[in-house]
């Protein structure tokens, strides 16, 4: 018999191979030896190994390559922020330094009593718009908790005739 004929049909075909067997290497025939078989098998799993190795290479450079930019763009924008920090900064001086330069001109070309009119109203300002906001912040809060409990007693009043507040008034129960 020769090769053609001793051949597996279940075996998979053929496919060619650089490493001189002519393409060989994935034929198996039935009177194939077992070194043979255990070679043939060795090699699969070092092309696939090699493969898998590839495969995560290829992933850990997307990943790399992902950080990179990730890194590049808050870079970019930490600057953009500093630079943004930088020119309101600088606005409110001047705005701070304008206003005590025309209060000082109102006291009669007084310097320090336009800057200390200033660091006043400012600090009253600041003050005043710290105070107001706890004060609208702190009073929707209280709102919406009150809301939350009115609804909550009229789904008990609803649902079981009374509410937290009536039976915690009847000591009898």
């Amino acid at each position: 018999m020769d090769a053609q004929t001793t051949q597996d049909p279940t075996a998979p075909g053929t496919r060619g191979s650089s490493d001189g067997s002519g393409g060989r290497m994935h034929e198996h025939t039935d009177d194939q030896a077992p070194s043979e078989a255990l070679r043939a098998v060795g090699q699969r799993f070092s092309e696939l190994a090699e493969y898998v190795s590839y495969f995560i290479a290829a992933k850990l450079d997307a990943t790399k390559l992902t950080l990179r930019n990730v890194t590049i763009y808050a870079g970019l924008g930490l600057v953009g922020l500093l630079a943004a920090g930088a020119m309101i900064v600088s606005a409110v001086v001047l705005l701070c330094w304008g206003i005590a330069m025309g209060l000082s001109t109102l006291f009669g070309n007084r310097p320090s009593l336009g800057y200390s009119a200033t660091g006043i109203l400012l600090l009253g300002a600041i003050g005043g718009g710290i105070w107001f906001g706890l004060k609208k912040f702190t009073g929707t809060t209280r709102e919406r908790l009150v809301a939350k409990y009115v609804t909550r007693q009229q789904q008990q009043r609803a649902k079981f005739g009374r509410d937290v507040r009536e039976v915690a008034s009847d000591p009898a129960e």
